[in-house]
């Protein structure tokens, strides 16, 4: 499956895969875990920091 991953600074790793299903998971996970962060990170930045997958 190819897709997206993401590390984050706190040592979740998030993956999806499809652009717009990377974006509401890095959101969700904002939302959960960064709440500081909610409306700061747009979603070309998460596409920016998203990295492609083989797995």
């Amino acid at each position: 499956m190819t897709g997206f991953v993401i590390n984050c600074e706190c040592g979740r790793i998030v993956r999806a895969g499809t652009e717009d299903e990377i974006v509401a998971a890095v959101e969700r996970h904002v939302a959960e875990d960064h709440p500081e962060l909610v409306g700061k990170i747009s979603r070309e930045d998460i596409l920016a920091m998203a990295e492609e997958a083989d797995d």
